[in-house]
């Protein structure tokens, strides 16, 4: 039954449910991760919407934006891979596998050659006739499974694979938290529509958005609404989508249910390390222009010169903080016939070659330097380049280079000849619970282990602690043996109701655990004073049911 209903899949609620509960108890480091990804991607879209949509000189540097923006999405897509491989790894019960230069590469390739399609292929999915659910699964699965070890095509067939899997709960799941990010949507909305006027009532600010709070209803202001609910809502899609890859290969590996008993052998998690988020990527700050302070003087204004002053003027009205007031200028097209593509790659070639005149200009600055009048480029041909030099420092360099290299070849195998290969026997500490949480449940420690805590206690002399503890004992012996069942929500007289159904044939069994559960209930809730006695007494009743009463 339990196998069929692994097939059948788990409820979209359950499913949203447990995604909920994993992004809590993710490490800080595996929530960074996305977060590291995706926030320079949603400040370098907020600032490249404002600037195409304002500036007036947006069509000058469109293509430079544009191939910004297109690193900033593979930056993010990578780390979003990073981030669902964490996740499987806190499902699987595993450490993360380590990051080495070729994970990376495989990861980056295989999301740069599947997710740019997806920006195509997901709106057109989105009209009604067309499977929006099987094509958007495809590219987040693309996204969460990319580990870096399968190549392109494997992934794809795997994507598609989980993605055709139990299309009932993707869809409704899919609805459910198109309806969650519209409400968050609803809240960021709310509160940011709230700030002037807030502001305006306890700290006194006045603004023009206090003056017309309705200017803030923009583009802009609506396109930064919608970045901050994807920030908050995609981190759940992202791990729901892990969740039923997860769940969809575990039918042919059985992995969720080794996972499952791995639960049994916890081990202490690692110690969490803080990482800083770096939130201003993409802030720009504009380069002050040096103040017209002498005009201000009618004495200096008679030694200002009329082409000095129009100049002044120019580079003064052209700054960005002006810029907003300007027309935007029509695009002037130069060939009628080339087309949006083809301007767009005529910018970008412009681009590169502006950035591969920088790079000459600076190498030859470099050049003087370093060997005086010498150029390295003299921004004509190679009238002033000494080749004969330029042969030999190549020499040097490429020497200079084997020699480094063959150093850290013949040290890794020196180092490698002393490593010692002898296996190192393992053995998995379980964590000691804190018996003085009300939290802390009987399935946290085997029979024995509750036991041995007990006796521990009892001999450093806390007797109430070493009580609870024995009792703790009874409840794992009573679940073993199935008479019980353990539950956070379950009270000590759901406990006992629960033995009187299933244990009602030990007629023994149930009158020694009412009888600890009397003592133990007056001693731990009530004011009643405990001896070593009364502790020696509710073990030896433990020791009683064990043996059947």
């Amino acid at each position: 039954m339990k196998n069929a209903r692994r097939r059948q899949g788990r409820g979209a609620f359950d499913l949203i449910e447990e995604a909920t509960q994993l992004l809590r108890t993710a490490p800080v480091t595996t929530v960074a991760v996305y977060y590291l990804g995706t926030i320079p991607f949603v400040l370098g879209l907020l600032f490249f919407w404002a600037d195409m949509s304002r500036s007036p000189f947006a069509s000058g540097h469109l293509a430079d934006s544009s191939l910004v923006m297109s690193l900033l999405f593979f930056w993010m897509k990578f780390w979003q891979s990073i981030f669902g491989n964490r996740i499987r790894a806190q499902l699987a019960g595993h450490p993360p596998a380590p990051l080495n230069f070729r994970r990376c590469v495989r990861i980056l390739v295989s999301q740069m050659i599947l997710q740019p399609t997806g920006l195509f292929l997901i709106p057109l999915a989105a009209i009604p006739v067309l499977p929006f659910a099987w094509v958007y699964a495809f590219y987040q699965n693309s996204t969460v499974m990319s580990d870096g070890e399968t190549s392109v095509l494997p992934l794809f067939k795997r994507s598609w694979r989980q993605a055709a899997l139990w299309p009932g709960q993707n869809n409704l799941a899919l609805g459910i938290l198109v309806a969650f990010a519209f409400y968050i949507f609803l809240n960021w909305t709310t509160v940011c529509l709230a700030l002037p006027e807030l502001s305006k009532m306890l700290f006194g600010i006045e603004s023009v958005y206090t003056r017309s709070p309705w200017s803030l209803l923009n583009s802009t202001f609506l396109a930064a609404m919608g970045g901050l609910t994807y920030l908050c809502a995609d981190p759940i899609l992202k791990i729901f989508y892990t969740l039923r890859c997860f769940y969809g290969e575990s039918l042919q590996s059985g992995e969720d249910l080794k996972a499952e008993l791995g639960r049994f052998e916890s081990v202490v998690p690692p110690a969490l390390v803080a990482l800083l988020i770096f939130w201003a990527i993409f802030s720009s700050t504009p380069a002050m222009a040096a103040e017209t302070a002498p005009l201000a003087n009618p004495q200096l204004n008679s030694q200002v010169s009329s082409p000095d002053l129009d100049r002044a003027i120019n580079q003064t009205i052209h700054e960005n903080k002006y810029s907003w007031r300007m027309p935007r200028k029509e695009i002037q097209d130069t060939d009628a016939d080339e087309g949006a593509l083809g301007r767009f790659f005529d910018k970008l070639h412009d681009l590169l070659r502006r950035w591969a005149r920088a790079v000459l200009d600076w190498l030859d600055d470099l050049w003087r330097k370093l060997f005086g009048s010498r150029h390295f480029n003299d921004g004509h041909g190679s009238s002033g380049f000494d080749w004969a030099l330029a042969v030999k420092l190549l020499l040097w360099t490429l020497v200079v280079i084997v020699v480094v290299a063959l150093v850290v070849f013949l040290y890794r195998v020196f180092h490698n000849r002393h490593i010692s290969r002898s296996a190192i026997a393992s053995e998995a500490i379980l964590p000691v619970p804190d018996v003085s949480d009300e939290n802390v449940g009987a399935d946290q420690l085997p029979e024995e282990g509750w036991t041995k805590l007990a006796r521990e206690l009892l001999a450093r002399g806390e007797l109430r602690l070493a009580m609870r503890a024995f009792y703790l004992a009874s409840l794992s012996h009573l679940a073993a043996r199935n008479l019980i069942s353990i539950a956070r929500f379950k009270s000590n007289r759901d406990y006992e109701r629960e033995l009187q159904r299933r244990g009602h044939s030990f007629p023994g069994l149930l009158a020694t655990f009412g009888q600890n559960l009397s003592v133990f209930e007056r001693i731990w809730y009530g004011m009643h004073e405990i001896n070593p006695d009364s502790v020696s007494q509710f073990a030896l009743n433990v020791e009683r049911l064990k043996s059947g009463g």
